[in-house]
């Protein structure tokens, strides 16, 4: 059961005019919606969610630099750290992957249990900078990742409560996404529609 500051992908949310969507899988990416519009930069570039830095010293990413959010929070990132903090005797060290490590944590394993509170506490942090920055009405989880997100609820919780005190974050919804799979699939068409389909000059 989800906790009750957790909203289903309603159609409350989906008509929300200031709305963010987050991928964790093996990679973060997303998108903001502003006014009801994809937002898009100079030269209609797409906001890196996964990398903006997190901790500077922290973790090479394949940007060349350290500490991305997606160098710590990505799927990727939670098998890596666990293969560093495994005993060389680790019976579960082979073919690590996020999945495996969400269910090794609910069968009561001690390493893959740290790996699911490092996960929550890294992506609670970046889902906090992207509520500081944007005070959206929604953010959106989605991904591979996320299928196991109510091991992660309650700590990304903990650190939006604790690190967003000066923006009203406890009216920013969480959702998970209702589309699953396809999620990332249906947005690339409708950006194609709307950027070459219905000509837009943004």
């Amino acid at each position: 059961m989800l906790p009750p500051w957790v909203k289903p992908d309603g159609e409350r949310v989906r008509t929300k005019s200031r709305l963010i969507y987050v991928t964790v899988g093996t990679g973060i990416g997303g998108g903001i919606l502003v006014d009801g519009r994809l937002y898009r930069g100079v030269d209609h570039a797409h906001p890196e969610l996964g990398h903006h830095v997190i901790d500077a010293s922290g973790p090479a990413c394949l940007c060349g630099f350290h500490g991305c959010w997606e160098s710590l929070a990505a799927g990727p990132a939670m098998a890596e750290w666990v293969k560093a903090e495994a005993p060389s005797d680790y019976a579960h060290r082979e073919n690590l992957s996020a999945k495996k490590i969400c269910e090794l944590a609910q069968a009561g394993d001690a390493l893959a249990q740290r790996a699911v509170a490092r996960e929550a506490y890294y992506l609670g942090l970046g889902l906090a900078n992207l509520i500081v920055l944007f005070t959206p009405d929604a953010i959106v989880l989605g991904g591979s990742v996320m299928k196991s997100a109510h091991l992660f609820l309650d700590g990304i919780r903990k650190v939006i409560r604790e690190s967003c005190r000066y923006v009203p974050f406890e009216k920013t919804e969480l959702a998970l996404a209702s589309l699953g799979d396809d999620a990332n699939l249906i947005g690339a068409a409708r950006v194609w529609h709307h950027r070459f389909a219905v000509g837009d000059q943004k």
